[in-house]
C-alpha cells in the first residue's frame, strides 16, 4: 500500500504489478489461515468476492465516464476483497476521506502555484493553446492512491489485530 501511495504521488500510476501482487496474496492468506486452523467460512469468502466484483463493475462505469482513474479501478476492488463484508464500509470511508483530503491539498497547492507565478501573455491571447498545454501536464491529476492506500493499511492493521 505504501508503494502504491508513493507511486501515485510521484508518477500518478497505480501499477498492474501492485494490484496483481495484492490480489495474488489473498489466496496465500486464506491458505495460511487454513493451515493455522482459522479458516473463514466459505460464505465469507464468497461474499468478499461478490463485493469485490460489484465494486469493480461500479468503478469500471465511473472510469468509462472519466470520473476515476484506471489504477483506482483495479486497486479498490482488490483491497475490498481483503476487507470482506466486515471492513468494506470503513475501508471506503477512509479511502473517501483520505482521497478528499489529498484532492483538497492538491487543488490548493495548484491554486497557490498558479497565483504566485506570472501568467504568460500568449495564454491570454490564444486560450485553445493554453488549454491544450495544460492537458499535457499532470496538473489536473490527483493521486487518489494515497487515500486508497490509507484505507488498505487500515484493513491490513485490522486483519493483523484479528490474527493476534
Amino acid at each position: 500500500m505504501i508503494w502504491g501511495a508513493i507511486s501515485d504521488i510521484r508518477y500518478f500510476i497505480l501499477s498492474n504489478k501492485l494490484c496483481l501482487s495484492v490480489l495474488l496474496l489473498y489466496p496465500v492468506f486464506i491458505c495460511a489461515l487454513y493451515v493455522e486452523g482459522r479458516m473463514p467460512d466459505l460464505d465469507y469468502i464468497i461474499y468478499s468476492g461478490a463485493i469485490s466484483l460489484a465494486m469493480f463493475f461500479i468503478l469500471v462505469t465511473l472510469f468509462a465516464r472519466g470520473i476515476i482513474g484506471g489504477g483506482d479501478v483495479k486497486l479498490i476492488p482488490v483491497v475490498t476483497l481483503w476487507a470482506g463484508p466486515d471492513l468494506t464500509l470503513i475501508f471506503l470511508l477512509i479511502t473517501t476521506l483520505g482521497g478528499g483530503l489529498v484532492a483538497l491539498l492538491t487543488i490548493s497547492f495548484q491554486y497557490l502555484k498558479n497565483t504566485l507565478t506570472d501568467s504568460k501573455s500568449s495564454e491570454n491571447i490564444n486560450l485553445s493553446v493554453a488549454h491544450s498545454n495544460e492537458l499535457d501536464t499532470n496538473e489536473n491529476n490527483i493521486p487518489y492512491g494515497v487515500g486508497i492506500s490509507a484505507g488498505g493499511l487500515y484493513v491490513a492493521l485490522k486483519l493483523f489485530q484479528a490474527l493476534n
